[in-house]
C-alpha cells in the first residue's frame, strides 16, 4: 500500500467519523447557527471529494470517491427531514435518546420531558439511526454493486 492511499483511506475515514459525530449528537442540527456550521463543513468535505475525483485521486470505483465524501451532507438532509416529519406528524419536538437518558449535542442542551414522552423519543432515537444507515447502504448497493 503506497502512502498517497494511506492518505486517501484515511481522509474518507475522517469523513466517515464526522458522520458518526452527526448522527450521534444530533441535537445540534436544531440550532440554526450550528446547523449552519455543520453544512458548511459537510459542503467542504463534498468539494474535497470532488476534487479528489477530478485530480484521479481515487483508489475506489469511479465516483464512489463523491459519493463517501456526500454521506455527511445527506446525512444533515434525512436528520432534518426525520426531524420535521416526527414534529410535524406527533406535533410534539422529538429529541434523542442514549442509554435510556435524553441525548445533547457538542453544544445544545436536550431540553424534553424524559418521562412524558419516553416512548416517543425511543423511537425517533431509533429512527434517527436506521433510516439513514439502511437508506444509504441500499443507495449504495443500488448505485455501486
Amino acid at each position: 500500500m503506497k502512502l498517497n492511499e494511506i492518505y486517501f483511506y484515511m481522509i474518507l475515514f475522517l469523513f466517515q467519523f464526522f458522520s458518526l459525530i452527526i448522527l450521534t449528537c444530533s441535537e445540534d442540527l436544531k440550532d440554526r447557527k450550528h446547523l449552519f456550521n455543520y453544512t458548511k463543513v459537510a459542503l467542504f468535505m463534498f468539494s474535497i471529494g470532488c476534487i479528489m475525483e477530478i485530480f484521479n485521486w481515487n483508489y475506489l470505483q469511479n465516483f464512489e470517491c463523491i459519493f463517501f465524501t456526500a454521506l455527511p451532507l445527506l446525512l444533515i438532509f434525512t436528520i432534518k427531514i426525520l426531524a420535521f416529519t416526527f414534529k410535524s406528524i406527533f406535533k410534539k419536538e422529538p429529541f434523542q435518546l442514549y442509554r435510556n437518558e435524553l441525548s445533547d449535542g457538542i453544544w445544545v442542551k436536550n431540553r424534553g420531558n424524559f418521562k412524558k414522552h419516553h416512548f416517543y423519543y425511543s423511537i425517533y432515537s431509533l429512527s434517527i439511526l436506521l433510516v439513514p444507515i439502511l437508506s444509504f447502504t441500499l443507495l449504495y448497493i443500488a448505485l455501486f454493486k
